[in-house]
């Protein structure tokens, strides 16, 4: 469970701090996020993430966020290169403020050179 709040750590750290290249390396290609309301979204390579969620972020700091928390970590391993990690994301203002929480589940693949995000899922509320 450790080396997977150790990669969403970083996986956030590198999301707040807009770091969009080294964000995007943390998913496969492709990479997959199901929405919360069904649909499915293919995200090709990293330079297609790395647009994606920089647009992401700019429509989230226009609601207010600053920075993101987690919580509620769930972890089940899929054999010995596969983990189903769920946790709940706590969108905060500068203020530490609470904007948004929403539960999300990822499946995450060991490649050659790391972990990284293979499929993303929105859990409806």
């Amino acid at each position: 469970m450790h080396d997977m709040i150790d990669f969403f750590k970083r996986y956030q750290s590198e999301f707040d701090q807009q770091n969009w290249a080294s964000f995007a390396v943390l998913f496969h290609e492709p990479a997959m996020s199901v929405r919360a309301d069904g649909s499915v979204m293919v995200i090709p390579t990293h330079a297609d993430g790395a647009r994606l969620y920089a647009s992401v972020s700019s429509a989230w700091r226009a609601e207010g966020y600053e920075r993101f928390e987690t919580e509620n970590f769930e972890v089940l391993a899929q054999g010995q290169d596969s983990r189903l990690v769920s946790f709940d994301w706590l969108m905060l203002s500068n203020e530490g403020e609470l904007i948004r929480r929403w539960r999300q589940s990822y499946q995450v693949i060991r490649t050659k050179d790391d972990w990284q995000v293979f499929t993303s899922t929105f859990h409806k509320p």
